[in-house]
């Protein structure tokens, strides 16, 4: 499916900023695990969307989800006439539903926002969302393509830090991971590449203010409002449905 792929960025970030500010309005659990859900279908089912990479991402959003689920659970405050008492490998704690209920409404607000952040992230195209945002919501050239550069820089990062690492076991040099003999060339090389790259962008007449075309224009279409309706009426109809 090329659906996701095929909307305008833009109003893609939009639409899925306000679904998040819905969400924030009530701790609805089964609006967040439909919204979950949602966002899991719509990624894994778009065309060129890495499964292993997705799930990868949402491990931390799992852990933080269940992290926040046992603290809610063991630590709430809830009504002691429907308590019970678990024995644990410590000690024994007092466990009640309003407890369990308000941890599944923590969890399921992590998930649901996992699920929005992760379905952006896996079927936007960089390049595609800073086009979209000069072209349809008026962001400045500057900012935009300083975002654009940024964004690339960090794949740039990583690779001086595997050049500096290898470099330093040709020569025979114990270095951790977080040794500044490790850390400040690999910070001296990135810098010398962002001193190049403003270097290239001003040699190409770059200039705050000046006219410039566009490498190619976002189309906004009928889909792109009909996914920032149909998705966010649909939170919207949940939070008095469900």
């Amino acid at each position: 499916m090329t659906f996701m792929r095929s909307l305008n960025a833009g109003y893609k970030l939009l639409t899925l900023i306000i679904a998040s500010l819905l969400l924030s309005f009530t701790y609805n659990i089964r609006l967040n695990l439909v919204v979950t859900a949602l966002g899991f279908v719509l990624t894994l089912t778009t065309t060129g969307v890495n499964k292993k990479k997705f799930f990868l991402a949402m491990i931390p959003f799992f852990i933080a989800a269940a992290g926040t689920f046992m603290t809610g659970l063991l630590h709430g405050r809830g009504n002691e006439a429907d308590a019970i008492t678990v024995l644990t490998m410590t000690d024994q704690r007092i466990l009640n539903a309003n407890n369990f209920t308000n941890g599944l409404k923590l969890a399921s607000r992590i998930l649901a926002y996992g699920g929005l952040g992760m379905m952006f992230a896996f079927t936007t195209d960089s390049m595609e969302l800073i086009m979209s945002l000069m072209q349809q919501f008026r962001l400045p050239p500057k900012f935009a393509y300083g975002i654009l550069a940024a964004y690339h820089f960090f794949p740039v990062v990583q690779s001086e830090y595997g050049t500096v690492g290898a470099a330093l076991k040709v020569r025979g040099v114990k270095a951790g991971p977080f040794s500044t003999k490790r850390l400040f060339p690999m910070l001296v090389h990135a810098l010398e590449r962002s001193e190049n790259l403003a270097m290239a962008m001003e040699s190409r007449g770059f200039e705050a203010g000046k006219p410039r075309a566009c490498a190619f224009r976002v189309p906004l279409r009928a889909r792109d409002f009909v996914f920032l309706f149909g998705l966010n009426g649909a939170v919207l109809a949940g939070l008095f449905l469900l």
